[in-house]
């Protein structure tokens, strides 16, 4: 990756949207599918204005509606190519204390491998301690994701302790946290 992160931006959407097709999903739980990638594709105005300003509440994976504690986005680009995303929640409720942490990313699957995620969290790292009134954050991962699980090693992260998975039955999951101060 060798520029910063940025803000969505109207100006990569048609890489973000390529993104998706290509099999990129925003949420590692939820697979995006062709009526969701063609919404965004129709409106791609309305899903910046909403990565920018996003809602206070959210439908969670078990299809309940949550509190969505404010978050800022950002994505990795190269040129006019979307590379990936990075979210900094900027505190904790009770769900995301147990599953979600404080950042959560992806990377589009054409980009992985190539150091992406690692220098999205340490950016948004960086973000966090600039910005945010943190002294550490907390960053989760499935079990069987060994490649975000060295990433999140690389900058910083410390393993807390190995949880079920919230979302996925039968699964577990990794809780680290990372430092700031």
């Amino acid at each position: 990756m060798t520029s910063p992160l940025v803000r969505p931006d109207l100006r990569w959407m048609a890489s973000y949207v390529e993104a998706m097709r290509e099999g990129y999903s925003r949420d590692n739980l939820r697979v995006e599918t062709p009526e969701t990638i063609a919404a965004i594709a129709a409106e791609p105005e309305a899903f910046v204005r909403q990565l920018l300003a996003p809602p206070t509440t959210i439908v969670l994976p078990d299809g309940s509606l949550g509190e969505r504690v404010p978050e800022t986005h950002f994505w990795a680009v190269e040129g006019d190519r979307f590379l990936g995303s990075i979210s900094v929640r900027h505190r904790l409720n009770p769900v995301l204390e147990k599953w979600g942490g404080h950042i959560g990313y992806a990377v589009r699957p054409s980009e992985r491998r190539r150091g992406v995620a690692g220098a999205m969290l340490a950016e948004a790292l960086a973000w966090c301690r600039e910005t945010l009134p943190l002294d550490r954050v907390m960053l989760t991962v499935a079990e069987d994701n060994p490649g975000s699980q060295r990433v999140i090693e690389k900058n910083g992260g410390v393993l807390e302790d190995t949880i079920p998975h919230l979302w996925v039955e039968g699964a577990l999951g990794r809780r680290y946290w990372i430092i700031l101060r």
